[in-house]
């Protein structure tokens, strides 16, 4: 779609928003003016800014991409970079281009950059992964100069060393937004990364109770003594990962809508994702005690609960259920998925409830039971009598 067809200008009373123009691709707004009130609905969320303006008889255009900002702070940056980008050219007769020498380079300017976008956690993570595969092996190398077959070898290492091929497929998942950043700085004009080949392996996920030890294990989070924890396993059973539980602030609380929201920086997709907020949670957060701010389940030591720390009242909540050992945490979504799809809701009502993306990623975690299938054996075969 030409890039015409999909900006919008900025106009904002009191600031000088001349040459700003909102990308819209998704087309969220009607108008073709966008104001405060459509940037509030952006706050958090990603969006970029073209920044257009004349120099000697030639239109420079240049996108911001923002993330975990509101949408009025992107506006002031971008105005920022308006003037910073007028001078360079006023002073250099061009616009510098970052000069890296290595994609390990490339790598410590991305990070940088999503910082303020993901969790520690998953930067951790990342930089974990990368560091293992990447660095030492293909991380030296100009970035115009690594190749798919550079990467593939990486992965066939990977699958060699019999690694799971979910290990093999984060060498993509990494390596493709890396050199998409390249491309839009203009260092590289295809992604190399796109076109690696990863062997099929089925990633479902299995696992399920029975209905009754379902509701064993929702009586035994109830009855659960220490409310904190409770609260935490509250919202596990009803949808949600652990980080994004244990990251719930008060603010992200909408008592007047009855919903709630996970921010861009602990959601796994990278957008604000909104729930509702179902009786049993809206009771539990009253009666816990509502405030304005800050982290709902606060640690400690810590700001927020931590992983380790709640992993032992996981297990006690198990031992208390009768389930044992067998259920890990995130196994309370997949309990989910397979109540919810063997109810006869639809992948796309499921994958609402869990934030995903598409519902590829929501089969995994749906599987459908025996008696589903002859229930709709049974109907198909009513309605040919």
């Amino acid at each position: 779609m030409p890039l015409n067809d999909v900006i919008k200008k900025i106009i904002i009373a009191g600031f000088d928003t001349s040459g700003l123009y909102l990308v819209d691709k998704d087309n969220l707004f009607d108008t073709d003016i966008i104001g405060k009130p459509e940037l509030k609905k952006l706050d958090n969320q990603p969006l970029s800014i073209v920044i257009k303006f004349w120099h000697r008889s030639k239109t420079v255009k240049k996108t911001l991409k923002f993330h975990d900002i509101t949408g009025l702070n992107a506006v002031k940056k971008a105005m920022v970079a308006r003037i910073e980008l007028k001078e360079e050219l006023e002073e250099n007769g061009q616009i510098r281009k970052k000069n890296f020498k290595s994609l390990n380079e490339l790598w410590a300017d991305y990070i940088e950059l999503r910082k303020d976008s993901l969790s520690e956690k998953n930067i951790y993570s990342m930089t974990k992964t990368y560091d293992k595969w990447i660095r030492s092996s293909i991380g030296e190398l100009a970035i115009d100069k690594i190749y798919t077959s550079d990467m593939q070898n990486i992965v066939n290492s990977i699958l060699r060393q019999g690694k799971k091929p979910r290990t093999a497929q984060t060498i993509q998942q990494l390596l493709r937004p890396v050199y998409n950043y390249a491309i839009d700085l203009g260092i590289v004009v295809t992604n190399p990364a796109s076109k690696i080949s990863l062997p099929a392996f089925d990633n479902t996920m299995d696992f399920n109770l029975t209905d009754e030890k379902r509701k064993d294990l929702y009586k035994a989070i109830q009855s659960y003594e220490i409310e904190k924890y409770k609260g935490i396993m509250l919202f596990l059973y009803f949808g949600r990962r652990l980080n994004e539980a244990l990251t719930l602030r008060w603010e992200n609380i909408d008592f007047d809508q009855k919903t709630y929201y996970i921010i861009v920086q602990y959601s796994k997709n990278r957008k604000r994702q909104e729930y509702p907020l179902i009786e049993p949670l809206e009771a539990f957060l009253v009666e816990y005690g509502t405030r304005k701010y800050g982290f709902i389940f606060e640690g400690e030591k810590t700001p927020h609960v931590t992983d380790d720390t709640f992993r032992g009242h996981w297990k006690k909540v198990l031992k208390l259920s009768g389930i044992g050992k067998k259920m890990r945490i995130h196994d309370t979504r997949h309990l989910l998925g397979n109540t919810m799809i063997n109810l006869g809701e639809t992948l796309e009502a499921v994958g609402k409830v869990f934030g995903h993306s598409s519902v590829t990623i929501t089969k995994r975690y749906a599987k459908t039971s025996t008696q589903t299938a002859d229930k709709v054996l049974s109907k198909y075969m009513d309605e040919k009598r």
